[in-house]
């Protein structure tokens, strides 16, 4: 049968690398020889996170052309040849059985030239809008799979497989764990690894409000790099002075099963890892997500029972410390919402996405 290789395209951010990351180590853990090639571009996280991993990387010339305008566009435009000769070059070169796109825009010109040379293949989307990569190769790739229903009528293809995110297993041994006993709720705040500044000055003021449940809340908030000290200084004078206050938190899993309430952004992973565990959230998407994604992600949480949505146009102060204070007032409710997320699941996401990988590759 020969060495089966599967070549993964796309990157850009955390979001579409670390599911694709996933998916490549079940794939080879399936059988020792198959090997596994990931191409990006040079200005994306994978150019850190997929040689971390121990996946070799190529890389594309290629830029976005969603949400560009002037000078930009008209470059990125002009690239499209370069990057489809460096496509059709790493797809020769390599001769894949399958080519698996995640989203992002090296993801486009790598599945038009593997279609091309008449390799089988399949793309993942892992928000609910998908990109525009995505939305554009789905109605000629082999086989389409998505992590919410509701992408499928957007990507034309009702034949597409509804088979969720990918997340690290730790996040669901995580949540069949009872979580600490605490007389006090656990409500924790972050804005991903960079943080976000609309999180971390909408949180700092409403300490203010939440003044009143010093005995019975316990905080931790995540800043981001940038804003440890602004933050650090606002809890300091506040009553949640012994609140504990980070740049970073890692291992994230921990995190979120230590809490019992958590506010943060919206993006696909955040989600996957909130439902995987299983807790009750208070989501503020990103308003500069592209086609407005992180809202829609974040509303079929809200649908589900597990989340109350606060969009940055509606974000203040005293709305962030009512939602807050509302929740960790209610204990049941809580535990309501944390079980409602997790029926949004989807625990072997994984597994399914390899399975219908082997299912198009050649033979």
């Amino acid at each position: 049968m020969g060495v089966k290789t599967l070549m993964i395209a796309g990157g850009g951010t955390g979001g579409h690398i670390y599911p694709a990351i996933a998916i490549a180590r079940e794939y080879v853990s399936r059988d020792a020889s198959r090997k596994v090639i990931f191409v990006g571009t040079e200005r994306g996280l994978e150019k850190t996170i997929v040689p971390k991993a121990g996946f070799p990387l190529e890389f594309i010339n290629v830029g976005g052309l969603k949400g560009k305008g002037g000078l930009d566009l008209l470059r990125n435009v002009a690239r499209l040849p370069l990057g489809f000769i460096d496509a059709w070059s790493a797809v020769g070169r390599h001769k894949p059985d399958a080519v698996l796109g995640v989203g992002g825009y090296s993801s486009g010109p790598v599945l038009v030239a593997a279609k091309l040379r008449g390799v089988p293949t399949i793309i993942h989307e892992a928000n609910a809008f998908p990109g525009l990569a995505n939305r554009v190769v789905a109605r000629w790739v082999t086989a389409v799979a998505v992590a919410f229903q509701d992408a499928l009528p957007r990507m034309k293809r009702p034949d597409g497989v509804v088979t969720g995110n990918p997340i690290r297993k730790e996040f669901y041994d995580l949540g069949a764990n009872p979580k600490r006993q605490t007389p006090k709720a656990r409500l924790l705040v972050f804005g991903g690894s960079q943080g976000s500044r609309v999180l971390n000055d909408a949180m700092t003021v409403a300490l203010l409000f939440l003044a009143r449940h010093k005995e019975t809340l316990d905080i931790v908030h995540q800043t981001g790099p940038n804003e440890l000290e602004k933050v650090k200084t606002a809890y300091a004078q506040s009553a949640f002075h012994d609140a504990r206050v980070v740049p970073y938190l890692d291992p994230m899993a921990d995190e979120i099963a230590a809490a019992d309430i958590v506010v943060s952004r919206a993006g696909a992973m955040t989600i996957g890892e909130l439902s995987a565990i299983g807790r009750a959230a208070i989501l503020v998407p990103f308003a500069a997500a592209t086609n407005n994604h992180q809202e829609l992600n974040a509303r079929v949480v809200e649908r589900a029972g597990g989340a109350v949505v606060i969009t940055e146009a509606e974000l203040s102060p005293e709305r962030l410390a009512s939602a807050i204070s509302d929740i960790a007032a209610d204990p049941e409710r809580a535990s309501r919402m944390g079980k409602a997320s997790k029926t949004l699941a989807t625990p072997d996401a994984t597994k399914t996405i390899v399975d219908l990988i082997e299912r198009i590759q050649r033979t």
